[in-house]
């Protein structure tokens, strides 16, 4: 009797244990799933205080680095133009080696481990028994060499956009419950991805005219408070141009707004090439424009002169011989406006006014 009821309890025992331990199995997944969500959900309040898509991607891959603290480096993989991979964001990677690393999807760790089917969040506990020649599998300069991979599929309304890639330097790293994570994460990223581009083109439309692709009149005002704001900027070099189209109202009403629409659109792309990087450009409206050109004011008005004899030679459409182009302009430097831009508006205006009658009378 004695060694039945010994034997009954180690039973119990053992069943005990084992309850226990499934117990904290399951606290700890669901633990990791709660972490996850926040994760995700931080990730998500992210989009509409990240300017540019590579910070986002960035702050993607190190949080999910995060959620697997077992791993030592990752990327985010997107397809670029050319339909290779490319990587977005990376934690641990050499920088000159991942800023040139292009890759077909065929050859990609997920695609050979899925054998390219590409629908499910794989852990591949051995790499080198997928590794090819154009496989980056070193990382920085530790020299940490790639051995493990939970690879997931990142798709953005429905399409396959690119992988989320979370490495390991030692085999059989990672486990299921990494799979759950990644994958989780995966489906959220995706969702995010979209509303970020979805956020971005919003933005896009919010602060540029449709149009000419320029700053519009808000956005425009909005630089240019900021510079005329800004204490290290030297005004005796900024100047505030106010740009007219001449006759376009004209040119609508005889030829037609399709062939006024062309005007503006090659005034645009021509003022572009003649303004420095750090000018500001803007469409203000109709046939008015405005800019910030910073340099010397008798540089400015001889390249605008210039612009102005290109601009004329400029050939629009089919009907370009019953319409020249031109365009008239004011200057007013910012010494003069005692920081007020709409000072700054008014002078550039006269004097735009002023040289629009000088040109009738000659």
């Amino acid at each position: 009797m004695n060694i039945i009821f010994f034997v009954i309890i180690v039973i119990l025992a053992g069943l005990l244990i084992l309850s226990i331990q499934r117990n904290a199995a399951v606290i700890k997944e669901k633990e990791q799933f709660i972490l996850a969500r926040d994760t995700a959900l931080d990730i998500a309040n992210r989009v509409v205080n990240t300017q540019y898509p590579a910070e986002l991607y960035q702050y993607i891959l190190e949080a999910c680095l995060k959620l697997i603290p077992k791993a030592k480096f990752g990327s985010i993989l997107m397809f670029n133009t050319e339909g290779l991979l490319t990587a977005k964001a990376s934690v641990g990677f050499n920088r000159d080696e991942i800023s040139r690393f292009k890759l077909k999807l065929e050859e990609s760790f997920l695609s050979i481990a899925t054998k390219g089917k590409l629908d499910q969040t794989v852990i591949i506990n051995r790499l080198e028994d997928l590794i090819l020649p154009q496989n980056i599998v070193n990382s920085g300069d530790q020299g940490f060499a790639i051995r493990s991979e939970v690879s997931a599929p990142l798709r953005v309304g429905g399409e396959l956009a690119g992988m989320l890639c979370i490495d390991g330097d030692q085999d059989g790293l990672f486990s299921e419950q990494d799979i759950y994570t990644l994958d989780y994460m995966a489906s959220q990223i995706g969702i995010v991805i979209r509303n970020q581009k979805m956020y971005s083109e919003m933005l896009r439309i919010s602060r540029y005219d449709g149009l000419s692709n320029l700053l519009n009149r808000d956005s425009f005002d909005r630089e240019a408070e900021k510079l005329l704001n800004d204490p290290s900027k030297d005004s005796a070099s900024l100047h505030f141009v106010l740009m007219d189209l001449d006759n376009l109202k004209s040119a609508n009403d005889t030829i037609g707004h399709h062939f006024g629409d062309e005007v503006i659109r090659k005034f645009s792309e021509l003022m572009q090439k003649y303004l420095g990087k750090n000018d500001l450009f803007g469409r203000y409206g109709g046939d008015e424009f405005a800019a910030v050109i910073q340099g010397d004011p008798l540089n400015i008005n001889h390249g605008l002169e210039d612009a102005n004899n290109e601009f004329m030679d400029t050939k629009i459409g089919l009907l370009a011989t019953e319409f020249i182009p031109s365009f008239s302009y004011g200057v007013a430097c910012f010494q003069e406006s005692d920081l007020n831009l709409d000072t700054l508006y008014k002078l550039a205006d006269k004097r735009m006014y002023e040289a629009k009658a000088r040109k009738k009378r000659s």
